[in-house]
């Protein structure tokens, strides 16, 4: 049976942590005009296109397509509604407020894109700074769409072989935090 007290004595140690390794960042306050007498969905989506594809640049990685409802009456002031972007094969949702009757909208993600690998890499680096000995983190390949607030997991193993799991929690404007967890 692995020896686990190096590993709790390091989990009382470290409780919470920034992450600094990049994530990509929802879009906050992210405004967009639509015509006059009844949204242009197809403008708006370009411009969800625009702005995810520009935050997700660090990625390499570029949105597919956006999908909005189109709704049966003219939304008014305060009017929300959700659009979908498609990463790679994964949604992102794109939460979208009417600001005026004059089609004013403004936009924001409702999910934080991790590339797993860069996760599992800025991790190793993060906590092996925090615990004072070199770990190696695995976070799974691919991508990972997390709401802000949600979490998700992550293993850690030191070279005795003790493991640790790592929760991560998407912040947001991309300031998520991770911590060891029992």
């Amino acid at each position: 049976m692995p020896n686990t007290d190096a590993v709790r004595r390091t989990r009382s140690r470290v409780v919470l942590s920034a992450l600094s390794i990049p994530v990509t960042l929802a879009l906050f306050g992210c405004n967009a005009s639509v015509s006059f007498g009844g949204p242009d969905y197809e403008a708006l989506e370009k411009d969800i296109t625009t702005e995810l594809d520009n935050a997700y640049a660090s990625m390499s990685r570029k949105v597919s397509s956006v999908k909005c409802p189109r709704l049966a009456d003219d939304p008014k002031t305060g009017d929300t509604f959700v659009c979908i972007a498609d990463l790679a094969g994964n949604d992102v949702r794109v939460d979208v407020k009417v600001e005026d009757d004059e089609g004013a909208v403004k936009f924001t993600t409702r999910d934080i894109v991790f590339d797993l690998a860069a996760t599992a890499n800025g991790l190793s680096t993060d906590v092996a700074s925090q615990v004072g000995f070199p770990v190696t983190v695995d976070c799974g390949q691919g991508l990972k769409i997390v709401e802000v607030g949600s979490t998700f997991a992550c293993s850690a193993l030191d070279a005795q072989g003790d493991s640790a799991t790592i929760e991560v929690t998407a912040r947001n404007a991309g300031d998520s935090d991770w911590r060891l967890v029992e």
